[in-house]
């Protein structure tokens, strides 16, 4: 039986890793893992799972095209990315569901740009189009949220060969 970093326990780049080494037995380790992220020493991962750095998201990208896990982008951005403040957490959910939540949103992003066509129409914003804004610009949030979920499915699709 392996021993369990009891310390990284439920930190999201350790659950990652172990999750991806049910797949890949050379990511039950750290060392193991740095020889497959290029780049990425021991000890920068156990900084990341202990929670001790926060350095540049070059090394999440590394970590989760290795690990085929493409939500910790999104996760390292609406958690951790002081820039990422419009971006969420990717759930993890069926491809399905997936598909569905951005068929909704393409039907809902028709409602929307008619109400853009409507208040550029006259090439002026007035105040009450200006109070708008704020709603529409979620509902395109929102909308770029979506597609990232069906990206996410089908970039894990494409690296694992089945949804």
């Amino acid at each position: 039986m392996s021993r369990q970093a009891t310390k990284a326990v439920g930190n999201r780049y350790y659950e990652a890793r172990m999750e991806a080494a049910k797949y890949n037995e050379k990511l039950l380790t750290r060392a193991g893992a740095s020889e497959v992220l290029p780049g990425v020493t021991e000890d920068s991962l156990k900084k990341y799972e202990l929670d001790i750095t926060r350095a540049p998201n070059v090394v999440v990208a590394l970590m989760a095209d290795a690990y085929n896990a493409p939500e910790l982008r999104s996760w390292y951005c609406a958690n951790e990315c002081p820039l990422g403040k419009d971006c969420r957490e990717i759930p993890d959910m069926t491809a399905e569901r997936a598909l569905i939540r951005f068929q909704n949103a393409v039907r809902k992003m028709g409602e929307v740009t008619a109400q853009i066509s409507e208040i550029i129409e006259d090439g002026q914003l007035s105040e009450e189009e200006r109070e708008l804004i704020p709603a529409i610009r979620e509902d395109f949030l929102e909308f770029r949220r979506r597609a990232d979920e069906n990206l996410a499915m089908l970039e894990k699709a494409t690296k694992s060969g089945r949804f």
